[in-house]
């Protein structure tokens, strides 16, 4: 089973390698973007967030956190998301707007770990590693590949259109393109269990290290 799931997305990533190609690329310029954002940034503007960052530490050390309400707040940050990128694929225009989706989500890591870094040196690094990392480690992939798949099925709109192809056939595609989405979906709630559940252990002991 696993082997022919690892040669289905090999085939996958070979077919649309190079809508791979541009939404990485949209992605780490957001990160760039956002790590180059941290240089602009006056002194002020710097120990303002410093400080609240320390205030966080202590919040963080001090009080419990549900990890229920995490989850639900996680889940509906994520899946909007996903939702807005299906809706985007299904716009003939909503192309440019993934890509600015892409660019957006790689401006917040790349904003929030330069300034961990900037801020707290290795200590921010360690930080976001442990707070950054674990649930990125799977929302980041699947907001990828959804971006792809949108890609991917707005050049086919764009191609029945010109070719003027039956509506029965638009909606088939729309099933399968929901289905493939709701699929790689999954691998978004499990990035949303571990920040709700697993991030929030690391976060508490890398803080305490850190204040």
């Amino acid at each position: 089973m696993l082997i022919k799931l690892s040669e289905l997305f090999n085939r996958h990533f070979r077919e649309n390698f190079f809508i791979y190609f541009v939404s990485i690329l949209s992605l780490m310029i957001g990160v760039s973007v956002g790590a180059i954002t941290i240089k602009i940034l006056n002194t002020n503007q710097k120990h303002e967030l410093i400080s609240f960052l320390d205030s966080f530490f202590k919040v963080l050390n001090e009080s419990s956190i549900s990890s229920l309400d995490l989850l639900k707040q996680s889940l509906f940050n994520n899946l909007q998301t996903v939702l807005l990128i299906w809706i985007l694929g299904i716009i003939v225009i909503g192309i440019p707007v993934i890509i600015g989706v892409l660019i957006m989500r790689g401006f917040v890591i790349g904003f929030t770990v330069g300034f961990l870094i900037e801020g707290f040196g290795f200590k921010g690094f360690l930080f976001a590693i442990f707070a950054v990392l674990p649930q990125n480690i799977f929302i980041i992939p699947s907001i990828l590949i959804i971006s792809v798949i949108a890609f991917k099925f707005s050049i086919v709109i764009i191609k029945n259109k010109i070719k003027k192809a039956p509506r029965y056939n638009f909606m088939n595609r729309v099933s399968k393109y929901s289905i493939s989405i709701l699929m790689i979906s999954s691998l978004m709630v499990i990035g949303s269990i571990v920040e709700a559940y697993i991030t929030p252990i690391f976060m508490r002991l890398i803080s305490s290290y850190i204040s």
